[in-house]
């Protein structure tokens, strides 16, 4: 507000600067008022212009810190504490960009047991929509500074809150992020800092400015929803009809329900309405509603003693839609959405010797589509001196089972379950989320970073988006040189770094072929943009997604190959190869033989066993999997998988089957979730996944 003495932006305690650059901070003040910054014993003066707005540019130096910054004007001073000065990216997209270290914290044990790393920063900017433009600060959420109590007056933006990474405050952080941020710290030898903005479903219309889609021209579908929801009080009177048809929904669905001490007891039988099915599956429903699930267990003295030493998880895989869980009566946790992994801790006294009940009171959404119990995720009562796989593992990252110590306990609760439907309601209420909508989240949450210095950008996005590949490219495009425009205090070329999606098939299938593509064109958009946008990397991750989670654990193998990108991209680390990426294809006698491009590296089949391929080992007769023809015979299109083998270090031969037709397309790679995946550079980076047209 114009008069009133504000810093903006996200600058903060905590922060990091961006070394070797010129940044900014700014704000406003009276008119024509002095505003003095002193920071590593350089003072810095500039004065308010007519409107009350000013800003300091400065170079913060080399890198390093701690180091404190003061800010005066008039009789207003701000100190901040604790700022260090290195790189600086910033980190966006949708939820896989967002997944936070604390859902990764049974994949990833040792990294909460480190020492604080002063060296890796975070700001989280807090989730926030608007359509009227761009802010200059991040919409109050309530105060979440770490700066000193001193600082939290009059002066600051709240919601800005940098944190250093310690076993306190990494459950908060991004997992993406993390890894990308300790890999590129730990090889530039710097502090870095991560800005988070992302949000889970988030469409890439989101992350775009009103002008930019405009500049577009054929984006009138995008354009009006804004102006629809601008219009006065039409976004607040949607989101009232929706909390009140909501509201009268769970109504509904609470006073159709049993009550749940009713359902605790062990007895189960048919006549009862129960009926026997086997957990994990699928069960077609004949509405929304609850439908409970019951086992019974029987423990021992000595079980029960280990069980009440040690910390005791109930593990439930994932469930659509929401539930409820129950031990013994007392309940344990419950998850109002799908996709989280169910993790109860039960508490200690719970169990008991003889005959234990486990009771899940599951809430469907809608009758459409099975109530899903997903296959090859771990249904385990266990205590946490074991170890249990919380995901399923293919080549990267795996951590097998093994024998546990005997005090340890771990009871396999797949299996035989038993089965009662219960409330039967209609379908709940569709909801909305505002954020969604195009430019919402690039004005709230994107705009408040624009004038902070930046080395560049990683953007894992593109699942809400991989229905419409073509208009995705063009929207992705459009968002690279917005943002390289956007952000002043970045190179004109700002370096990108593209997290291509990895393999998914929603817990249906995996496979090595697909005819229509699915998110294998998300995936050829993804690679195509890498290439046109220049000064753009290609993180590559067919192999380190999870078929039955849209949301992979494996964020350490994302993170690191990110980091490895960002140093050839934007550091000149050129003896850094990325993906081999097929370079020149010729069909002779029947064959195509395919060349990659591997940089300083070269090609390795690995050896497969069932899904998996063991990256320690190598092929002895050298097979590739994954290649497919996209043929037509006889005006029928259809796809067939092909034989290829690895014929020297660069080169991939695939046989073409006799009497097959018409060849349209050689296809590497592209299913939803593609497996197994066994072609590598010698440096462990998957083959880039592709096809060729042939014309």
């Amino acid at each position: 507000m114009k008069g009133t003495f504000k810093i903006k932006g996200i600058v903060g305690s905590g922060m990091v600067l961006q070394r070797n650059k010129i940044n900014c901070i700014y704000g406003t003040a009276e008119v024509y008022s002095d505003v003095i910054m002193e920071f590593r014993g350089t003072t810095s003066i500039t004065q308010s212009d007519e409107d009350g707005n000013w800003k300091i540019e400065f170079s913060p130096g080399e890198a390093g810190g701690p180091f404190s910054m003061r800010i005066k004007c008039d009789e207003h001073t701000v100190e901040f504490k604790d700022i260090y000065v290195g790189e600086v990216w910033v980190s966006s997209g949708q939820s896989n960009a967002q997944l936070p270290m604390e859902r990764l914290k049974f994949s990833y044990p040792e990294e909460f047991m480190q020492p604080r790393n002063e060296r890796i920063r975070m700001l989280t900017v807090p989730i926030n929509w608007s359509l009227d433009g761009e802010k200059d600060e991040i919409v109050d959420v309530g105060w979440q500074s770490n700066a000193d109590e001193g600082t939290k007056a009059e002066g600051l933006s709240s919601g800005v809150n940098w944190i250093c990474a310690s076993p306190e405050t990494l459950g908060g952080m991004s997992g993406t992020g993390y890894f990308f941020a300790k890999r590129l710290s730990s090889e530039l030898d710097v502090p870095v800092g991560i800005i988070n903005a992302s949000q889970g479903g988030s469409p890439i219309a989101s992350w775009l400015s009103q002008q930019a889609l405009e500049e577009m021209g054929d984006k009138k579908e995008y354009l009006s929803q804004i102006v629809e929801y601008l219009a006065e009080g039409r976004a607040a009177a949607k989101q009232k009809e929706m909390t009140e048809n909501n509201e009268e929904w769970n109504k509904e669905l609470y006073g159709a329900a049993s009550a749940p001490e009713k359902m605790y007891d062990e007895v189960c039988e048919e006549v009862d309405g129960w009926r026997a099915v086997q957990i994990p599956g699928n069960f077609d429903v004949e509405s929304a509603g609850f439908y409970w699930f019951k086992k019974v267990i029987e423990l021992t003295a000595e079980q029960v003693q280990h069980f009440n030493t040690f910390k005791t998880w109930l593990w439930m895989g994932t469930i659509v839609d929401a539930d409820t869980a129950w031990v013994n009566g007392v309940k344990v946790g419950e998850t109002p959405y799908c996709y989280p992994p169910r993790r109860y801790l039960v508490p200690a006294g719970t169990l008991h010797e003889g005959k234990n009940v486990i009771a899940l009171r599951v809430q469907k959404n809608s009758k459409n589509g099975p109530l899903r119990f997903f296959t090859e995720k771990p249904y385990y009562l266990f205590t946490d001196n074991t170890f249990v796989a919380p995901c399923a593992y293919r080549n990267l990252e795996e951590r097998t089972e093994s024998l546990y110590p005997l005090d340890g306990e771990r009871i396999d609760l797949s299996g035989e379950w038993k089965m009662k439907a219960d409330a039967q309601v209609r379908d709940c209420p569709p909801g909305m989320f505002f954020e969604w909508l195009p430019t919402a989240l690039y004005n709230s949450m994107l705009a408040p970073c624009f004038k902070h210095a930046i080395a560049g950008a990683l953007w894992y996005q593109g699942e809400s988006d991989a229905g419409r590949p073509a208009e995705y490219k063009d929207l992705l495009l459009k968002l690279i040189d917005l943002w390289r425009h956007k952000f002043v205090y970045g190179s004109k070329n700002l370096p990108f770094v593209i997290v291509q999606l990895p393999n998914w098939s929603d817990g249906w299938n995996e496979d090595s072929a697909n005819k229509d593509g699915g998110w294998a064109n998300i995936r050829q958009v993804q690679s195509d943009v890498a290439e046109i946008a220049g000064d753009t990397g290609l993180v590559v991750a067919i192999d380190a997604g999870e078929w039955n989670d849209l949301h992979p654990e494996k964020k350490k193998t994302i993170g690191s190959r990110a980091a490895k990108e960002a140093l050839r991209i934007a550091y000149g680390k050129s003896f850094i190869s990325p993906s081999p990426k097929a370079d020149y294809c010729e069909y002779k006698h029947g064959r195509y033989r395919v060349r990659f491009d591997c940089g300083n590296s070269a090609l390795v089949a690995h050896t497969v066993r069932g899904k998996r391929a063991d990256l320690n080992t190598e092929s002895k007769d050298k097979a590739v999997y994954g290649f497919s023809l996209l043929y037509s015979k006889k005006g029928v299109e259809g796809v067939i998988e092909a034989d290829a083998k690895l014929i020297d270090d660069y080169t991939v031969e695939v046989d073409v089957p006799r009497g097959i037709g018409d060849v349209l397309e050689l296809r590497y790679l592209w299913a939803d979730s593609p497996a197994p995946v066994n072609l590598y550079s010698r440096n462990q980076l998957p083959a880039v996944p592709f096809r060729i047209i042939q014309k």
